[in-house]
């Protein structure tokens, strides 16, 4: 199964919220409505969803 990309995650896998964001502290992604943490990135992962979501 091909990796999904990054830019491409914009829904929790588990609730379905797109209240998602990326803690770069932790290097994960994180569901603000249930707190799940579904995604560590790599460092062109990171940068792609920076890219996608305008975080700075």
């Amino acid at each position: 199964m091909p990796k999904k990309k990054v830019e491409d995650q914009k829904l929790c896998p588990e609730c379905g919220s797109d209240n998602v964001i990326y803690k770069r502290k932790d290097d994960e992604l994180v569901c603000k409505d249930c707190g799940m943490i579904f995604s560590e990135l790599t460092p062109d992962d990171e940068k792609q969803f920076e890219n996608a979501s305008g975080v700075m």
